[in-house]
């Protein structure tokens, strides 16, 4: 708004309202015009700052963004446009809680009108209200009075000083509530400033003092408690540090100034707490001559204005006390920030007993912070405490007030010693030992898998909130918390003493069965990819083993319906199974997304061991489970649950019905007669047919006569020839449907048919694939759907060309093949994608406008993705077409040699996310992660994607290097104060770390307890150990920064390491990886185990799929099922087509052999001899056979006088009758007699009659 106005209306100073200092800074920076100066104002600026907005500054305009002290305290000339934003930063007492609260509220009317007044004073202006008309209605119409809104304490004690005994009967102007009179008697009791004798108030000694102070009481009992403990100085410095902690120290100007601050903060710093260390700020400024204390101010971000307030506080305070109670206040300190002693605890009793309404236990537990012991709720650490500055949380702290902003903090709070509770007079008003006993424990698991803790969280944390709202049921306890730390592959649990073996149990119980699972788990890996119906499977399982090979296509899993799938537990269905079945689950497949009404209640799908527990599984259908009967039915596993090629889709069909040889044509009533014309003496297909007008409709032609076996395509085209009339439309009447296979069988059979025009590139994968789908009963066509690698679509065209008119196996003559000649393909872009691709895909759309035959059609799915539909009459059209779409689609993969996997993990971090986002947004693309594959692709224009890619790279590297440079100031055994000491040591900007490292460039993070080394890595070693030289010298036992832990396979320091999820070892991931290679490589080497030592458990499928990607994992599998037969004792063997991956079971040696018809290259083998199938043969004949061919010849020979061989070419010959010359098919003429051979018929003859005297 402040823009909007500097920009549209005339000169004149702008004045805004705003809520508090951080508003204020925030907007000054955000505000940003070369003709206009923007200008703070509010109580933490020094006097000076504060003059700058009556300066004034020519030739431009001046912009104050100001809280609410310009409403009434000062006034500026020159205002002519006010902005109010209708809301103040109020701190008031809550009588319901007893405790001062800060928090943003809406301002009265009153205050309203004054803030537009302040536009206008000096010349006519307008104010700008930032809230609707209706809200103004709704507000106070003037300020509520301050008594009711501040602690009545003071009050209080006056009114019983003069003499008032019943203070809800006092006559007040304008009268609190009583609640608020109650809650400052009851406060009043507890400081002991009140006794209650005989149902009348009276006040004490202590009470007496107080009221002569004047001041308020918790600061008055502050004071007197400490001159009790000899600390008086220290006492009234106490009180007047408190009254002023908000604003003693400066935390304003841009990020890198609040940086500073926060570092110049650490050496105050007390581990007592915010009181404790403003007195260490005060000590230090007043032992300061007069002359250094502004500079000390500034040169440590502190506020002289604040400091010198409390100055003038105590100087009142001691005439005070001197005035009033003849009490002389110390000049000198007792108390020694630096000097821990029994002045410490007594100043933290003193102020234990000053703030007793105000106690809170730290709840064990960071989420839920500190519990308030008088209203029970749970406030975090204000982030300006000095107790955060420590590695550890005191267990029970006093607070000055609660602020609430967005979320509620406790402010100005001290650690105090859990004894001093039993102490107090009078005892404090809640019971200690039950909060004692409320406080949470933290019970840490560890060595745990970021698989098996994802799978313990759930998607989007389901699973982790169901387990913590069932253990807070059963602990009947809703603080009850887990927390789960990906990092550091821990889970840490929090629950009372009293509640942590429920807890715990609970929990352990769901870790054990997801580890159990893990252990079970397989992978459904084909053979082969043949027809649509179900490949023979094995079940690839943990050590990369076949746990299960299933050739009988029995089934393997059970689809999973229920009525109310959204009540089901998934944990306990799960277990249901196995207690029933007492088999084990390999896998488990929730169906998910948009289903059809019918299927609104399948749950899921249960992968089994074996077919027997299917089996066992199947038999509980209609078992009651959740208040409703379970639906079990058996299912096959269906094959390639995504295409790994880009598809393009081909119908065909055959009828279903034959012709009853007739046929209804439709035309315009006026053209009927023209058609008989037309149609007389018509043949169609070789046969004349005999037209008349329809009986029923005289707007048709009925057409008899023809042959059965035609197509309605065959018969329109004939008729479209022979008249010129228009044909409305055409019915081909059919009579009943035939008998055909199952559609199975029919898949089979097409595929069978396809198979020869598919290159053979990968013998494992026919990219092809085929779903034949099952007719309705009024169905005239057998309907089937054809999905084809989109990159073979010259084979394609060819494929669907060979069985256009075909008849399929089992089918009879009439049911012809029709293949439509328009093919369907589509492409689907993610929402995000489509955002920063639209321009680009447009203009590809455009493009393909006028390619003929083509249809390309843009429209929105269910989840609001956007698809691009094809439709043409060519598959190379269809393949051109995709090919522009998929480079969109598939956009740039970011590829760079030091993007290892550990730096592409850092995108699954805080940073990681917030990086993706900013560049996103920076440079207009879409960056998409993907965790399998761990690789990273920009999608946008090409100019945005280049730079996306080299910013990306840049960031991913740079944010490396930052958590690779990072040394963490807490845990490890660190001491709790190491930040503290560092600065103490080094200084705030660490300078003499710097200076005994050359070279290095340092930076403190006071929030995350964290040095950032900036540049050379090789400093980083030496740097930590001046760290640990401080933390040696703080008299904690701290170890030495050692290396990691070595890798069980090299033997070297882990790089890039891998926790196995079963047994949590930790290897180098590239050494595991090779460890699979070998396995690859040498089949007999399964299953694959940790080679830890004392280990050798199986390492588990869900780490194959981690460490293996594509190919790799495929290649593992391949070696295993290798393995698998080698090892099977010759129960299976190989398909012996060469490269063939079918598997078939060997028959038993003393029964027949059994066909096996391999579904992958369809050839023939028998089981038994593992030859060609050799039906009426035995195995011994045929294998006879095979080693001599002629040896059937041979036996049907034997014995038989009348068969002889050509003593010339061999040949079999059989003399049936007539003489004995005989002539051989090779042309020598034979000597039947004796078997010599002529070479004419003549020489054979004279041969005869000379040697054997008769040709007979």
């Amino acid at each position: 708004m402040a823009t909007e106005i500097h920009k549209t209306e005339k000169e004149g100073t702008i004045l805004a309202f705003l809520t508090s200092q951080i508003e204020v800074e925030w907007a000054c920076e955000k505000f940003q015009a070369a003709s206009a100066v923007a200008l703070p104002l509010h109580g933490k600026l020094s006097s000076d700052e504060q003059f700058r907005v009556f300066q004034n500054y020519p030739g431009k305009r001046k912009v104050i963004f100001s809280t609410n002290l310009a409403e009434t305290s000062l006034t500026i000339p020159g205002v002519r446009y006010v902005i109010d934003s209708g809301v103040v930063k109020d701190s008031r007492f809550d009588p319901s809680s007893g405790m001062s609260v800060l928090k943003v509220c809406w301002i009265s009317q009153s205050s309203a009108d004054q803030r537009a007044g302040r536009a206008g004073r000096t010349e006519p202006g307008v104010c700008y209200r930032m809230y609707l008309e209706a809200d103004y209605q709704s507000m106070d119409l003037n300020t509520e009075p301050e008594i009711r809104k501040v602690h009545l304490g003071v009050a209080v004690l006056r009114i019983l000083a003069l003499g008032v005994k019943d203070m809800q009967d006092f006559d007040f102007v304008d009268a609190p509530s009583p609640s608020s009179i109650d809650m400052a008697i009851r406060n009043l009791i507890q400081l002991g400033a009140i006794e209650l004798n005989n149902n009348a108030h009276d006040l004490t000694s202590e009470g007496w003092c107080l009221v002569r102070m004047g001041i308020e009481p918790r600061l008055g009992k502050l004071i007197l408690g400490c001159f009790k403990h000899g600390l008086g100085r220290e006492g009234i410095i106490l009180a007047a540090v408190m009254a002023n902690a908000s604003s003693i120290f400066c935390r304003v100007g841009s990020e890198f100034d609040k940086q500073r601050s926060d570092c110049l903060k650490v050496q105050f710093c007390h581990c007592d707490g915010d009181l404790f260390t403003l007195l260490s700020v005060y000590k230090e400024w007043e032992a300061l001559p007069r002359e250094r204390k502004n500079k000390w101010c500034w040169e440590n971000s502190i506020n002289a204005k604040s400091i010198r307030r409390c100055q003038d506080t105590i100087l009142e305070l001691e005439t005070c006390l001197e005035r009033e109670h003849d009490i002389v206040t110390p000049s000198y300190w007792l108390w020694d920030p630096c000097m821990p002693s029994n002045h410490d605890k007594n100043l933290k009793r003193v102020i234990l007993s000053s703030l007793v309404e105000n106690v809170a236990m730290y709840s064990g537990c960071n989420q839920l912070g500190y519990e308030v012991a008088q209203t029970g709720q749970h406030v975090q650490l204000h982030p300006s405490c000095s107790l955060l500055v420590f590695a550890e949380k005191p267990s029970w702290v006093v607070f000055g007030e609660l602020l609430s902003i967005s979320n509620q903090y406790l402010v100005c709070v001290c650690a105090f010693d859990f004894q001093s509770l039993f102490n107090l007079c009078p005892a404090p008003l809640f019971d200690v030992s039950k909060m004692e006993e409320r406080k949470l424990l933290m019970k840490t698991l560890s060595g745990l898998g970021c698989i098996l803790l994802k799978r313990f969280c759930g998607k989007a944390n389901c699973d982790l909130l169901a387990l913590v709202s069932r253990i807070r049921k059963a602990c009947m306890d809703e603080r009850i918390f887990i927390e789960v730390n990906v990092d550091k592959n821990e889970i840490h649990l929090y629950a009372t003493s009293n509640e942590m073996d429920i807890a715990l149990g609970l929990v352990n119980g769901v870790l054990e069965y997801e580890r159990k699972l893990l252990r079970t788990e397989c992978m459904d890996k084909f053979l082969y990819h043949g027809s649509g119906f179900s490949p023979p499977v094995a079940l690839f399982g943990s050590g990369a083993e076949i746990k299960h090979l299933e050739l009988e296509k029995r089934s393997l899993s059970v689809d999973v319906c229920h009525p109310n799938i959204n009540e089901i537990d998934d944990r306990e269905l799960l277990m249901f199974f196995e207690k029933n079945t007492s088999g084990c689950i390999c896998a488990v497949h929730k169906f998910t997304g948009n289903m059809r009404d019918g299927d609104r209640d399948k749950w899921g799908r249960i992968i089994f061991m074996s077919p027997d527990v299917v089996r066992r599984a199947a038999e509980l259908d209609g078992q009651e489970f959740c208040g409703s009967s379970l639906k079990i039915v058996p299912s096959q596993l269906g094959w390639d649950k995504t295409f790994s090629f880009p598809a393009v889709k081909a119908r065909i069909s055959w009828p279903r019905r034959l012709s009853r040889g007739f046929a209804i044509v439709k035309c315009d009533i006026k053209d009927v007669n023209y058609i008989l014309r037309d149609f007389y003496n018509l043949a169609v297909g070789g046969r004349y047919v005999r037209c008349e007008i329809g009986k029923k409709s005289i707007d048709s032609v009925v057409i008899n006569g023809l042959d059965k076996e035609l197509s309605e395509a065959e018969i329109v085209d004939v008729l479209r020839t022979a008249t010129s009339r228009r044909i409305l439309d055409f019915f081909l009447v059919r009579g009943d449907a035939a008998g055909n296979p199952p559609c199975s069988a029919l898949e089979e059979a097409l595929l069978k048919e396809i198979y020869p025009f598919l290159p053979k590139r990968n013998p494992h994968i026919i990219p092809c694939r085929v779903q034949v789908f099952a007719p309705e009963p009024k169905d005239s066509f057998m309907r089937a759907l054809i999905t084809f690698d989109g990159r073979l679509h010259l084979e394609a065209a060819k494929a669907l060309e060979q069985i256009e008119g075909k008849v399929l196996p089992g089918c009879l003559s009439w049911q012809k093949i029709k293949c439509q000649q328009l093919f369907h393909s589509s492409i689907i872009f993610p929402t995000p994608v489509y955002h920063v691709i639209k321009e680009q895909l447009d203009e590809v759309l455009a493009s393909f406008r006028n390619l003929k035959g083509l249809e390309c059609n843009l429209g929105r799915t269910v989840n609001g993705s956007h698809r691009v539909k094809i439709t043409a009459n060519a598959t190379r059209t269809v393949a051109e077409v995709r090919r522009p779409l998929e480079e969109l689609l598939r956009g740039k993969t970011i590829e760079h040699d030091s993007l290892t996997p550990v730096v592409f993990q850092l995108m699954l971090s805080r940073d990681g996310f917030s990086l993706k986002n900013s560049l996103q947004q920076e440079t207009g693309t879409y960056i998409l992660f993907d965790r399998h594959n761990l690789n990273l692709r920009v999608f946008g224009s090409p100019n945005k994607v280049a730079l996306a890619q080299e910013k990306v790279i840049q960031s991913l590297l740079s944010l490396h290097e930052e958590k690779q440079l990072e040394i963490h100031l807490r845990g490890m055994d660190l001491p709790p104060d190491l930040m503290k000491q560092m600065i103490k040591n080094f200084g705030p900007d660490l300078r003499g770390l710097k200076e005994r490292v050359p070279g290095v460039d340092l930076t403190l993070n006071t929030r995350r307890h964290i040095v950032i080394l900036h540049g050379s890595k090789e400093l980083k070693p030496r740097v930590e150990e001046i760290i640990f030289e401080i933390a040696r010298s703080s008299h904690h036992l701290v170890e030495r920064f050692e290396n990691g832990p070595s890798c069980p396979i090299c033997l070297c320091e882990v790089e890039d390491g891998y926790r196995l999820e079963g047994c949590g070892h930790l290897f180098c991931r590239l050494c595991l990886v090779e460890q699979f290679e070998s396995a690859i490589n040498n089949q007999g080497t399964f299953p694959v185990c940790c080679t830890h030592r004392d280990c050798g458990d199986p390492i588990l499928l869900t780490d194959l799929r981690s460490l293996l990607f594509g190919d790799k994992l495929e290649d593992l599998f391949r070696a295993s099922l290798g393995a698998f037969v080698a090892t099977s004792g010759g129960a299976y063997r190989f398909c012996p087509s060469p490269d063939c991956p079918s598997i078939y079971r060997v028959a038993d040696p003393e029964s027949a052999g059994e066909p096996f018809v391999c579904g992958s290259c369809y050839s023939e083998t028998c089981t038994r001899c593992h030859l060609e199938y050799h039906p009426y043969l035995s195995c011994e004949r045929y294998q006879e056979f095979k080693e001599d061919p002629d040896s059937s010849l041979k036996e049907w020979c034997r014995g038989k006088e009348q068969v002889k061989c050509c003593s010339a070419c061999g040949y079999v010959i059989e003399k049936v009758d007539g003489c004995n010359h005989v002539e051989c098919k090779c042309g020598k003429h034979v000597c039947w007699v004796c078997l010599e051979f002529f070479s004419t018929s003549n020489d054979c003859y004279n041969h005869l009659r000379t040697i054997h005297l008769a040709i007979i």
